[in-house]
């Protein structure tokens, strides 16, 4: 094909914001907020080449600019557009599909191929469509958010953490040394950032100083790294225990905490669509002072029985910390509903109201 063409995200969520401090529309529906798009385009002819590219949108959304002209002088000279989409007013939840076309010498090109030639094998493409996949989801965060984030290994959770609207910040080096952190809602650490963050580690403190004070720190999976000193505000140690099975029972036993009422209600709904696996490295031998707020149930026969440690919460001082087990970080950049009202509950939680742990669970030791 005379053009290679490219769009992403491969998937962008809009909130269906619902918090009565979000400005709303006719009829009920919420105001979804723009989404941008961007569009890379190259030129696979031996000469210069001109092409138009526009979006093929659902009915009553809206891009700009509408269209852009695009003017190579090269083979294999790249160009990246940015559009911003609106969709319409009235958009109801569900997924929907924006494609880039880019228009060229009365012909229309909407995929992209990516080149595979190896001495051993014939050289061939592998094409795949420039489609973004755009999904109005029913979620909902407290209004006025600021988040930090440590980034771990891998890291793509950023990335939906800022599309749920809140001011998000990545926590430097010098943040967490001597940086003021009490302007976090909430600080969240990257998948494994204790094993790749050697500032992380020799400033845990300030983190536990920040939860004494009030703040929320949410710790994502760590291997056996997190088990070289006490991370957490009390003595607990990650285990290998996980769950493979995305389908597997999860059973809310802490049904009146924040982390699954606040802003969202957490009901079985919220682990449908889930891909590859409910999570893993659950928290494992811990104080008692931790509590859990899920239980889970793999079907798999060498891993059968009651698994905890997926989603553990304590309080210390003034504040919580929480570690999480479940695949969040594989779930947001696949556009799990359930895993979006969940981080979105995370990073509420210090605009909560107020509860502390039945003495039941804060007793219990697993």
């Amino acid at each position: 094909p005379a053009f290679s063409v490219r769009s992403s995200p491969e998937i962008a969520i809009v909130p269906v914001a619902s918090l009565p401090t979000l400005p709303t529309v006719t009829r009920g529906k919420t105001r979804t907020p723009d989404r941008e798009i961007r569009v890379t385009v190259v030129n696979d002819q031996q000469d210069g080449a001109e092409g138009v590219v526009t979006l093929n949108l659902p009915p009553g959304w809206s891009a700009t600019p509408a269209q852009q002209t695009l003017k190579f002088v090269r083979q294999d000279e790249s160009q990246t557009v940015r559009f911003a989409i609106k969709p319409a007013a009235d958009t109801a939840l569900g997924a929907y599909h924006v494609r880039a076309i880019v228009s060229s010498g009365g012909r229309t090109f909407d995929r992209g191929f990516q080149t595979i030639e190896y001495p051993h094998i014939r050289r061939q493409h592998i094409y795949h469509d420039a489609d973004v996949m755009m999904k109005v989801i029913n979620v909902k965060t407290a209004p006025n958010l600021t988040v930090g984030y440590i980034v771990g290994v891998g890291d793509e959770v950023p990335a939906a953490i800022d599309q749920l609207g809140v001011k998000l910040e990545l926590i430097t080096s010098d943040d967490l040394a001597f940086g003021d952190l009490s302007r976090f809602n909430a600080i969240v650490t990257g998948v494994r950032a204790y094993e790749r963050r050697a500032d992380l580690r020799a400033n845990n403190n300030r983190l536990l100083e920040y939860v004494n004070e009030g703040g929320t720190v949410i710790v994502q999976y760590n291997k056996f790294e997190f088990n070289e000193a006490q991370y957490g505000p009390y003595p607990a140690q990650v285990s290998d225990n996980r769950v493979t099975d995305e389908l597997a029972p999860v059973s809310i036993i802490a049904p009146g905490d924040p982390v699954v009422t606040f802003p969202n209600e957490i009901t079985q709904s919220t682990w449908k669509g889930w891909v590859q696996e409910r999570g893993l490295y659950f928290l494992g031998e811990r104080d008692s002072r931790y509590w859990d707020l899920v239980t889970l149930e793999d079907p798999f026969q060498n891993n059968k029985g009651e698994k905890r440690g997926a989603l553990v919460e304590t309080a210390y001082g003034k504040g919580r910390w929480v570690y999480v087990g479940l695949g969040l970080w594989r779930q947001l950049p696949a556009g799990t509903d359930g895993a979006y009202q969940l981080l979105a509950n995370l990073i509420s939680l210090g605009k909560a109201p107020v509860t502390r742990p039945p003495a039941s669970r804060q007793r219990s030791r697993r």
